[in-house]
């Protein structure tokens, strides 16, 4: 994986696993081993890499230690886990099964934002959690422009059309400028003075982890692991 920092969100279609990427089935291989499985199919093939840069490294060393950290994509809320990949030196690389479909559902924009040609199902896939296996430990990452005071946050949408999305929210103060892609498409919240936009990522924001990790992580988070 190149270590030059990124520039553009890297959201890529691979024809294959790249070198050094592991594949989902050698991972779920390890964490059964461990007494537990993620879950998601690990034998299929990984054909689509979210790359990602942690900027604090040193705090996420100091809780986690220096190896064995995976970086899941998932959705908490929902209980999902939509693809984990290696931390290397810092950076990252999630694979995502070609065939995975997340669970949309109707967009439901507030009143005021339009969609064209017609309103998209989507799904957020809205944290990345590093985790340690053998600490049984993780912290959240998210991405943004800042560790403690950000202005741009990115997440990951994924939309089952493209869809132009426009418009500002009746009584609100966030507002829509948004082009979404069939298949995932990375988003930014914009804090702008009076209001929020929510619109294209133009660049690769750094992760940044969270100094607090969580302890006990497979408890916590149970709906992401089933033990054997």
């Amino acid at each position: 994986m190149p270590h030059a920092q990124l520039e553009q969100p890297r959201f890529e279609q691979l024809r294959s696993i790249r070198p050094g990427l592991p594949s989902l089935r050698r991972w779920s291989s390890r964490l059964l081993g461990l007494g537990l499985a993620l879950l998601m199919p690990a034998a299929q093939a990984v054909t689509v890499s979210l790359e990602g840069q942690v900027r604090n490294l040193p705090v996420l060393e100091r809780e986690l230690g220096p190896d064995g950290v995976l970086v899941l994509l998932t959705n908490l809320t929902a209980g999902h886990l939509v693809g984990f990949g290696r931390l290397q030196e810092g950076q990252f690389q999630i694979g995502i099964p070609e065939k995975f479909r997340p669970p949309v559902r109707p967009a439901q924009f507030c009143a005021g934002v339009r969609s064209l040609p017609s309103e998209p199902k989507i799904y957020i896939a809205e944290s990345l959690l590093a985790y340690q296996p053998d600490r049984n430990a993780a912290t959240l990452l998210y991405q943004a422009d800042h560790p403690t005071d950000p202005t741009r946050r990115v997440q990951w949408f994924y939309s089952d059309r493209a869809a132009t999305v426009r418009g500002r929210c009746s009584g609100l103060n966030t507002a829509y400028q948004l082009s979404l892609r069939a298949g995932w498409t990375a988003v930014m919240t914009v804090s702008q003075p009076g209001h929020f936009l929510v619109t294209n990522a133009t660049s690769n924001l750094p992760y940044w982890a969270q100094p607090t990790p969580v302890r006990n992580a497979r408890t916590l988070f149970r709906t992401l692991f089933t033990h054997r």
